[in-house]
């Protein structure tokens, strides 16, 4: 079973033994960058299955308005990720599909959750479709490696 929860402190060893592939890398954060970001707008939550914390993925509430335009409200999906060893079984897909019921918990007065996902990360792309994401048909050209299809998914309320 897979499931959506916030982290605790307590997580912090557990996190920290995820694996990334090293084509991960460059498009997500790393575990120990997920445990330092501390900053007031972050929340950040954990992807467990069968108990287990297989990744991770956090919220940001002041998701930029230069990335989905002035005037837009909604939180950003960032960093998200899954353990190298659990990717090809569906977690990923599981996850991304439970993230609208998950979010509208957390933030019930915020309707959209937006994400960028980098051009050249077409299984993340192909994730994000097939859990209810919409390609908004903007590019966001500000990442660190190259143009991002800027996503939306309406939350439930």
């Amino acid at each position: 079973m897979t499931a959506i929860r916030k982290f605790k402190q307590k997580d912090e060893y557990d996190v920290l033994k995820i694996l990334l592939a090293e084509e991960q890398v460059k498009f997500t954060a790393p575990p120990e960058n997920f445990i330092s970001d501390v900053e007031e707008n972050i929340n950040r939550f954990l992807i467990v299955h069968d108990d287990l914390i297989v990744g991770y993925f956090k919220i940001d509430t002041a998701f930029n308005s230069e990335i989905v335009g002035d005037g837009i409200t909604g939180v950003g999906l960032r960093s998200f990720a899954i353990d190298r060893r659990y990717q090809g079984k569906g977690i990923g897909k599981k996850a991304v599909s439970l993230l609208a019921d998950s979010i509208s918990l957390e933030f019930p007065d915020v309707s959209w959750l937006y994400l960028t996902v980098n051009c050249k990360n077409t299984v993340a792309y192909q994730t994000y479709l097939k859990g209810g994401f919409e390609d908004t048909g903007s590019l966001y050209h500000g990442g660190p490696v190259g143009p991002q299809h800027v996503m939306k998914l309406m939350l439930r309320r």
